[in-house]
């Protein structure tokens, strides 16, 4: 089938959007299937567009086309909102007016006008959409506070019906996502989860020499624990705030423990700013998604700090919790316990799982599992729990199937 990709966030992007939509779009050409991919030139999570690349470029190998967009040279919740219209506007034009059209869209939220440019492209051009949402906007939004405004919310409902109701399937990351779908009217039929998972062939675990060269090659201490936090920096479910509070209170273990971070966003220098003087650490910009498994690879434990939610919106489950799994690295996440990943996490028991929004349960937490000398064990449950339910390639493949009731529709 001829499929446009419509994405928001692509290659050379990095982060679990781009990485989403790219794992789909291999699946898909693995299967036959031609795919052609629009997508902004690439600006996150910088602020300003990458080397090399400029609007309207083709990249012919990988069949993507960049598009214009506005960049905000600061983080915030306006600019970004240009920034969303601007790409809203631009791709709506190049699939009207300049793409051929294809049998089938397929495209993700967040941000959600994306989505709604290609349910409107789907409408106006008679072919087949599925919307894949990866966070429920505005549901989220407004329950991390960065959607207040009454209007905004209600205008923001209203292109979430339009979409919903524009797809002929639905895909989300979570079995509480599709609940939340259902709660809404959607009919359940359309509702396929496609859970995020880890690249098994990359997120791998490694013997004890390679995590010694590796240590040496990044220039890690070889003899301490590693904590590792890799992820978003933004004003998202990362809670980096509480993060940063336990790192600088880890006064117990001082000396015999090195943090690593990997990624960026607006927050980074206000948390970096809680560490000096108070935590030896390493930091790395934004890497590969190879380069990143390396790093989680020769860590002792992967840190994953979420927010407290006052209404779970369902879904939430952070990617970052299965590589560092896949790579047998445990992990002590902080989440509510209503959450699904909470449920997962009581399945595998690999690592520890802290209440949200405590530096010290989450600090206290960490020197528990670190004095525990039970990592490996832990880790081991991790990869278990992976190969089993949660390898990314087998959950892309779930893909396929949709488009093989579409084509019979």
């Amino acid at each position: 089938m001829d499929i446009l990709f419509y994405s928001h966030f692509y290659y050379p992007e990095v982060g679990a959007a781009s990485l989403r939509a790219q794992y789909f779009v291999k699946i898909l050409k693995e299967a036959g299937h031609e795919v052609n991919i629009i997508a902004p030139v690439p600006n996150y999570p910088h602020n300003y567009v990458l080397d090399g690349y400029k609007p309207h470029q083709v990249d012919k190998e990988r069949n993507i086309v960049y598009l214009p967009i506005f960049v905000p040279k600061k983080h915030s919740v306006i600019g970004r909102i240009y920034s969303y219209i601007s790409y809203f506007f631009s791709s709506l034009y190049h699939a009207l007016f300049k793409a051929p059209k294809p049998e089938v869209i397929i495209s993700s939220s967040p941000p959600i006008f994306t989505p709604f440019a290609a349910a409107l492209v789907s409408r106006l051009r008679g072919t087949k959409f599925i919307f894949d949402i990866r966070d429920i906007w505005p549901d989220i939004g407004v329950e991390l506070g960065i959607v207040q405004n009454k209007l905004l919310v209600s205008l923001l409902r209203g292109i979430e019906k339009f979409i919903l109701k524009t797809a002929d399937f639905i895909t989300v990351t979570a079995e509480s996502e599709k609940i939340n779908l259902i709660n809404k009217g959607v009919n359940a039929d359309k509702i396929i989860v496609i859970y995020n998972g880890a690249d098994t062939e990359v997120f791998k675990p490694i013997d004890i020499n390679r995590k010694l060269e590796l240590r040496d090659k990044y220039k890690i201490p070889r003899h301490k624990k590693v904590l590792i936090y890799f992820g978003s920096f933004n004003n998202g479910m990362n809670d980096i705030d509480t993060l940063g509070d336990a790192l600088s209170q880890l006064k117990e273990l001082n000396g015999s423990v090195h943090f690593v971070a990997v990624g960026d966003g607006s927050n980074r220098v206000n948390f970096f700013n809680k560490l000096n003087g108070k935590i030896e650490y390493s930091y790395f910009k934004t890497m590969n998604n190879e380069e990143v498994a390396n790093l989680v690879s020769l860590s002792d434990l992967s840190i994953i700090p979420r927010k407290l939610l006052k209404h779970e919106t369902g879904g939430n489950i952070p990617v970052k919790c299965f590589e560092s799994w896949g790579a047998e690295i445990p992990v002590i996440i902080s989440s509510m316990q209503t959450s699904e990943i909470t449920a997962i996490f009581k399945e595998c028991e690999a690592g520890l799982l802290v209440e949200p929004n405590n530096s010290v349960v989450l600090r206290d937490g960490i020197i528990e599992l670190l004095t525990d000398n039970n990592l490996e064990e832990l880790g081991k449950r991790g990869k278990d729990i992976v190969d089993k339910k949660y390898d990314r390639k087998e959950q892309a493949r779930k893909l396929i199937s949709i488009l093989n009731k579409l084509s019979q529709k």
